[in-house]
C-alpha cells in the first residue's frame, strides 16, 4: 500500500487541478511584464552559457572530463534560454508550440546533465571507483540524458496539452485540467526533484569527506575543496526551480499568483547565468581572462587544470581513480 501513496498524491493532485479556477487572472500589463522579465533574464543567460561554451572551445587547458559535461549543461541551457526568450506567444500557434517543447526537451536534459556530474562525482571520488570506460560513459549518458527528455516530452503531447501555461507556452492546464496537471508533475516536477534530491545527497556526502579530511590532517583537503566547488552546479538547479515548484503547487488550488509567477519567471531563466557565474569564479578561469594568466595561456598545465584548480576535476581517459591516475591530454 505505501508504494501506491505516490500515485494517489499525484491523482488528487490532477483532480484538485481540474475542479481549480482556472480564469483569466493577468492584466495584459501584468503578462506583458511577465514576458519583459523573461526575455529580460533569459537573455543574460544566453550569454553567461555562450560563455561556458566559448571557454571550453578556446582553452583546452580547460577541457577536463567533468566540464565536459558542464558544456552539455551550458548547451541545454542555451535552447532552454532560447525557449524563455520567446516571450509569450499566442497560444495555439506554431510559437506558441515550439516553445512548449524547446522548454519541456531542454529544461529537462539541462537537469540530467546535472545528475550526470552528481554521478561522476560519487562513483570516482566519494566510492573510488574506477570508470573502466569513459567512451562508453559518455556515450550511456547521451543515449540516457536524450531519451529520457525525449519520452517526457512527447507524453504531454499525447493528450494535446501544450499550450499557453501563465505568462508563456508549456503544459497546458485549460484544456484536458487533469491530464495537464498529472502531465506537469509526472513528467518534469517529479524527475525534477529526485534529481534535486540525488544531487543534494551527493553534496552532503562531499561535505562529510571534507570534514573527515580536515579532521584527519590528510593530504587531499584540498582536492575535496575543490570538488565541493563542483558540486555547486547541481544546486544551482534547487535554487532557480524553488519558486517554480511553489507556483505550480499553488495553481493547482487556486488562481496563479502573480509575484510568484514572477519569481518562478526570473529563477528558471536565470540557470544559465548562475551556472557561468559559478564556472567563471574557479581560479583557473581567473588566470586565463586576468593578465596574471599569461603563464597558462603561453604554456597551459594540463597536470594543475586536471588536479582541481579549475574546481573541475577531470576524470581521466585511461578510467583511473585520483589516488594511482596519470595525467593525460
Amino acid at each position: 500500500m505505501a508504494q501506491r501513496t505516490p500515485w494517489k498524491l499525484l491523482i488528487l493532485l490532477a483532480v484538485w487541478g481540474a475542479m481549480a479556477d482556472r480564469g483569466d487572472t493577468f492584466t495584459e500589463e501584468q503578462e506583458t511584464q511577465i514576458e519583459i522579465v523573461s526575455i529580460f533574464f533569459s537573455s543574460i543567460s544566453i550569454c553567461g552559457s555562450s560563455f561556458i561554451v566559448f571557454m571550453y572551445l578556446r582553452h583546452p587547458q580547460l577541457r577536463s572530463f567533468v566540464f565536459q559535461l558542464v558544456v552539455w549543461i551550458s548547451a541545454s541551457d542555451i535552447v532552454f534560454s532560447i525557449g524563455n526568450a520567446i516571450g509569450n506567444p499566442r497560444d495555439g500557434t506554431s510559437q506558441c508550440y515550439a516553445q512548449a517543447i524547446l522548454i519541456q526537451f531542454f529544461g529537462l536534459s539541462s537537469m540530467l546533465w546535472t545528475a550526470a556530474i552528481a554521478y561522476t562525482v560519487d562513483r570516482v571520488y566519494l566510492k573510488n571507483k574506477s570508470l573502466e570506460n569513459v567512451t562508453e560513459l559518455k556515450r550511456n549518458f547521451h543515449l540516457s540524458i536524450w531519451g529520457i527528455s525525449s519520452l517526457l516530452t512527447v507524453l504531454p503531447a499525447t493528450t494535446g496539452n501544450y499550450g499557453a501555461a501563465t505568462g508563456w507556452c508549456w503544459i497546458d492546464v485549460n484544456q484536458n485540467a487533469s491530464a495537464g496537471t498529472a502531465w506537469r508533475f509526472l513528467t518534469f516536477y517529479v524527475p525534477l526533484w529526485g534529481v534535486a534530491t540525488y544531487n543534494l545527497t551527493v553534496y552532503a556526502r562531499v561535505r562529510s569527506a571534507l570534514d573527515k579530511a580536515i579532521a584527519q590532517g590528510t593530504e587531499n583537503v584540498g582536492s575535496i575543496q575543490h570538488l565541493q566547488r563542483m558540486v555547486y552546479y547541481p544546486l544551482v538547479l534547487v535554487v532557480c526551480y524553488i519558486f517554480g515548484t511553489i507556483s505550480r503547487i499553488q495553481q493547482i488550488f487556486g488562481p496563479p499568483v502573480f509575484m510568484l509567477v514572477v519569481l518562478h519567471t526570473i529563477g528558471m531563466s536565470s540557470q544559465g547565468t548562475l551556472n557561468a557565474l559559478v564556472y567563471g569564479l574557479t581560479p583557473a578561469v581567473k588566470k586565463v581572462l586576468c593578465n596574471d594568466g599569461r603563464k597558462v595561456l603561453e604554456a597551459p598545465s594540463v597536470e594543475d587544470v586536471n588536479r582541481g584548480d579549475d574546481g573541475l576535476v577531470s576524470v581521466e581517459l585511461d578510467g583511473k581513480t585520483p589516488n594511482n591516475r596519470q595525467e593525460k591530454v
